[in-house]
């Protein structure tokens, strides 16, 4: 039997991996102008291949969950407690990273707002793992991992001109 959502969590996955070799051109021409990478552009360049990463991995777990026998809620579990896991640290130490790489750059709106959003995330994972509230489901899941790509994708269109500079 097919897994719930998984049609979804496939078009996921391969929107992420899309996302993550659209991006990595991008830097690999900025660099093919032997033009140096400064220390943020190397944080962005990492921050768009993680999370691009990050979100196709979250997207194909339950489904490979699923296909190594696990069932039911558990396989909501699992995932939500293997997610909670990546992203939580990711969260946390992020902040840091970012005033390491500019560290005379005020932090931008934006940020403030994916990280509020990035906790309502974890909140919603740690009530499906714990099947409070909800019923262990891949609403949580697909919710992170879009949450996951939308960073990526805010912090792509918005540092693109980075790339594009002299």
């Amino acid at each position: 039997m097919e897994l719930e959502g998984s049609g979804y969590f496939y078009s996921l996955a391969a929107l992420s991996m899309a996302f993550v070799g659209f991006t990595s051109i991008v830097v690999v021409l900025h660099q093919g102008t032997g033009k140096p990478l400064s220390p943020f552009h190397i944080l962005i360049t990492s921050l768009l291949v993680e999370l691009g990463l990050m979100a196709t991995s979250f997207a194909m777990l339950a489904p490979t969950l699923a296909i190594c026998g696990v069932h039911g809620a558990l396989v909501w579990r699992v995932s939500s407690a293997i997610m909670l896991v990546v992203l939580v640290p990711w969260l946390v130490t992020y902040p840091k990273r970012r005033r390491t790489a500019a560290p005379g750059e005020k932090t931008p709106a934006r940020v403030y707002i994916m990280t509020t959003l990035g906790v309502l995330a974890v909140v919603a994972l740690c009530l499906n793992l714990a099947g409070l509230v909800i019923n262990p489901g891949p609403g949580p899941l697909a919710f992170a991992t879009v949450y996951v790509l939308s960073f990526a994708s805010v912090a792509f269109v918005r540092t693109y001109s980075l790339f594009l500079r002299d």
